[in-house]
């Protein structure tokens, strides 16, 4: 089951809403918000959008008209979204409130810092801001991190400090030269406020369309296959058949879920670092021919690990790390730390929990994208229905580009609604 902090991020770009990270953190950008209205995107927000795009990407829209009509119902739907989020109340939400003042100052810093490449703001400044504010920062730090739970180390807390911190001073410094009044911080600032409000929403949604403990019986009743307590049962007669003597070769054979029936179960020579967390500590800890003794579960399922054997591993090809090279001189003591690298032969009977772990989250996906699909059709948003794009240096004829793609001439006005 995924968190609630995934639910919210990966919803938008799993129906739909993303065209890549850089389109993806855009598309929800160009809704307009005259009085909190999204119901119009104009052909001058398009081309605000359009020109923060890298060159890279403009060439792709001006040659694909597909392409423009995708990201013209990228912006639609982002529009529609938060249309909804409004309507639920969400823009007068705290977590709204927080999310976009911590969004106006990064967007403040980083124009700020487009228009005046040399400034720099040195370490010892960022500590005493960062300690003069700590207060704010703590508030601040769950927003900006993801880190809900608290699980950072001080190092790592102290360095989204820092980068808080300069994030501040340079939205400071933005508000002094007066950026909030330039139009295109207005319609940027304006653009991620709808971003937000569509995140928040299918936010909302997920939480919403959780399942019932009826819904859930239901599912597992008709799929055996999503009943997690069977196939831990399922998995510790495996073991006890082990533990009883036969053969692991033939038990893996006769049972496992992926690729490795047929071989025994055979994972061949694996290092550290190559395997699910779970597996590998309890793998690495097993001599040579033993087998676990418990059920090992992985993010995969359960497992029966056994130690065919044990090796030093060798060091990659062109590994820095791990040449001649970067090697203690002779004679020189191995550092307190350093331990022996190893690999293992190691086999697996294997039963997967892939329907048990996900299903719940997919049945919730499916209910929402239901209710995006709702909210697509309730509220309508005016859109031209092309526009071009300017990139420097393009030649929009040895691309063979189609009408409306280029680098000239005039967005073409009209409404996505016109032809419904």
């Amino acid at each position: 089951m995924k968190t609630n902090r995934s639910i919210s991020s990966a919803l938008l770009s799993r129906f739909g809403l993303s065209l890549g990270l850089s389109l993806g953190l855009l598309v929800m950008t160009a809704c307009s918000f005259f009085k909190s209205d999204y119901k119009s995107i104009s052909a001058e927000e398009l081309k605000v959008i359009i020109e923060d795009l890298p060159d890279s990407q403009k060439r792709v829209l001006a040659q694909s008209e597909q392409a423009r009509k995708a990201l013209i119902d990228q912006f639609k739907k982002a529009c529609q979204l938060a249309q909804a989020a409004e309507d639920e109340g969400l823009d007068k939400s705290d977590d709204f409130k927080q999310r976009t003042a911590l969004d106006e100052e990064r967007l403040l810093a980083a124009e700020f810092s487009k228009r005046n490449l040399d400034f720099n703001v040195g370490y010892d400044e960022l500590k005493k801001y960062l300690d003069e504010n700590k207060a704010a920062f703590d508030t601040a730090y769950p927003v900006i991190s993801g880190d809900k739970d608290n699980k950072a180390t001080p190092e790592e807390k102290q360095q989204v400090g820092l980068m808080w911190a300069d994030s501040r001073i340079r939205g400071v410094k933005g508000r002094e030269a007066g950026l909030v009044k330039d139009q295109q911080v207005i319609s940027k600032l304006k653009f991620r406020r709808a971003n937000l409000l569509a995140d928040l929403y299918a936010g909302l949604l997920g939480e919403r369309n959780r399942l019932s403990p009826e819904e859930k019986a239901s599912y597992i009743a008709a799929n055996p296959s999503a009943d997690i307590d069977k196939l831990r049962a399922r998995a510790q007669s495996l073991l006890d058949r082990v533990k009883g003597g036969e053969s692991f070769e033939t038990i893996a054979n006769e049972n496992n879920d992926d690729g490795t029936r047929g071989s025994g179960g055979d994972l061949s020579w694996v290092a550290k670092g190559m395997m699910d967390s779970d597996f590998e500590k309890a793998a690495f800890a097993l001599k040579k021919g033993e087998v676990s003794s418990e059920l090992v579960r992985s993010q995969f399922g359960f497992h029966i690990i056994r130690v065919d054997d044990r090796r030093p591993a060798k060091p990659a090809p062109n590994d820095p790390a791990k040449s001649p090279a970067s090697a203690p001189a002779p004679g020189a003591p191995t550092p307190a730390s350093a331990e022996p690298e190893e690999e293992i032969r190691a086999r697996h009977i294997f039963v997967i929990t892939q329907d048990a772990d996900t299903f719940e989250q997919r049945l919730i996906d499916e209910k929402v994208k239901r209710a995006i699909e709702d909210a697509t059709i309730k509220y309508e948003v005016a859109i031209p229905l092309d526009f071009t794009v300017q990139v420097p240096g393009f030649n929009p004829n040895s691309s063979r580009s189609r009408p409306g793609g280029g680098n000239s001439g005039s967005m073409r006005g009209g409404s996505a609604l016109d032809n419904r």
